[in-house]
């Protein structure tokens, strides 16, 4: 059937930017979506035809323990296998402490930490093998409170990735990607990218390929388990 990678938040963004990247090179794609439907419909028509690779999409609230739970499972019950899982899916709103109440602190935690933890667990417990990689941000390096609950999901998915890659060795790699300046947030222009990226040592924005150009690095050099490479233009510095 050839490899699997199963890819969550996989209908938007950098999460579509690596489906397409990895189908091009000819792996089956198990797409995870909750609210994005008709994207992921989209971009399993479309492997299909442009590729001729195998998508199935899921669909999982992350946001609910018992759903996530079910996730390698249910992908189990459609391909042979999983060889890649890619913990890509997150939220991100802007929330200082204080003005942070619990409704959003539980469900930022959930989708952004807890699913990861379960997800690495489920994949080492089932598969026994194969790599995993983690979507940080360099926003990890710093200790900027204004997106906070988001900030401390991805610090702590920094140490899982430390965790599992020690634990899960030697038959399973476990790595982390953290993007700098690559997207604007919704509701923001490129303009607003530039301007942000004219205060790190590189001067400018980076690109999805940037992101594609890393994961597809990390499976190919097969001796590289807990790091972390930031995509970033020196921004965590």
């Amino acid at each position: 059937m050839g490899k699997t990678v199963l890819i969550t938040g996989g209908a938007k963004r950098i999460g579509k930017s690596i489906v397409y990247k990895l189908a091009s090179s000819g792996y089956n794609i198990a797409l995870h979506y909750n609210k994005s439907k008709k994207d992921a419909l989209k971009i399993k028509n479309k492997l299909k035809n442009k590729y001729k690779v195998i998508c199935e999409i899921f669909k999982i609230d992350l946001s609910n323990e018992k759903q996530t739970a079910k996730l390698i499972k249910m992908v189990l019950l459609k391909f042979d296998k999983i060889d890649i899982l890619i913990n890509n899916a997150s939220i991100f709103f802007r929330s200082n402490i204080i003005n942070t109440d619990l409704k959003l602190y539980n469900m930022t935690m959930n989708i952004n930490f807890k699913a990861p933890f379960i997800l690495s667990r489920d994949f080492a417990v089932k598969l026994k093998t194969g790599l995993i990689i983690n979507i940080l941000d360099t926003k990890i390096e710093k200790n900027n409170s204004s997106y906070a609950v988001y900030t401390i999901t991805k610090k702590a998915l920094k140490s899982l990735t430390f965790m599992c890659a020690n634990e899960f060795g030697p038959h399973i790699r476990v790595n982390g990607i953290a993007p700098g300046i690559i997207l604007a947030p919704e509701g923001k222009s490129d303009e607003y990218l530039d301007k942000m990226a004219e205060k790190i040592p590189l001067k400018k924005k980076g690109s999805l390929d940037d992101i594609n150009n890393a994961v597809e690095y990390l499976i190919k050099n097969e001796y590289i388990t807990g790091q972390i490479i930031y995509i970033d233009g020196g921004q965590h510095l």
